[in-house]
């Protein structure tokens, strides 16, 4: 990470700053001169964005931990009212509803950050293979221009009043195909349903009586009633 820097200090809502715009094409052209493929800084983002996501989710849930702790508690009261003293409580029911339904909400928000972290690696990267290709063909036309100078001197110093060929096209360095140098996408934590820390059996069962009783659009409804039981 000497090199890539700019996750996710660097980025915007979902696009990138000036500054890694132009700290990307600054290493593009450096890789490009110096031949380097585009996989080397391809890892190092991937690496920067992986401990950027861990980070976001790390402080999200730190942040909602008395959010979790209470839907896991009132998780267990519904259990404990239905599955054993068979009485119901759908005051109660309605608000683990809306705290579950609100949860899933901040869930989902905390997910939408990530991917939006991912896209603007996605947009370096890219920013940075357009420069590194571009610095990398004049690179090797400067290259080609040289070759034919000191072909023509050496034709001059023989004697040679032949028109001379033209230099053979340079060879592009192995390993800097383009299609190798992506970021993988994000783990389905972040793509998949927004259900963080409902893993939990307590909270399973909760939730299915949620469903039996009020119906599976229960747990995707607004804030629950406060209410007593």
């Amino acid at each position: 990470m000497s090199e890539v820097k700019s996750v996710p200090t660097d980025y915007g809502r979902s696009r990138l700053t000036a500054r890694t715009r132009w700290r990307a094409a600054r290493r593009g052209k450096r890789d490009g001169r110096a031949g380097i493929a585009p996989e080397h800084y391809a890892r190092q983002l991937e690496r920067g964005l992986r401990m950027a996501l861990e980070d976001l989710r790390s402080r999200f849930v730190t942040r909602n931990a008395a959010h979790i702790d209470r839907v896991h508690a009132e998780s267990a009261r519904i259990v404990t009212e239905y599955d054993h003293r068979h009485e119901a409580v759908p005051a109660a029911l309605a608000r683990f509803g809306g705290w579950v339904s609100q949860w899933r909400t901040e869930v989902t928000a905390c997910q939408q950050r990530g991917l939006a972290l991912a896209a603007c690696a996605d947009q370096e990267l890219a920013h940075y293979e357009a420069a590194r290709v571009r610095a990398r063909r004049h690179a090797q036309a400067r290259a080609r221009r040289r070759a034919g100078r000191l072909a023509e001197r050496r034709a001059r110093a023989r004697g040679d009043r032949r028109a001379r060929a033209e230099p053979p096209e340079l060879p592009e360095p192995t390993g800097t195909a383009t299609t190798d140098a992506v970021i993988s996408a994000p783990d389905e934590i972040w793509t998949g349903a927004p259900d963080w820390m409902l893993g939990d059996a307590l909270v399973r069962r909760a939730l299915h009586i949620l469903e039996q009783r009020i119906g599976p659009a229960a747990a995707t409804a607004g804030r629950g009633e406060r209410g007593t039981r």
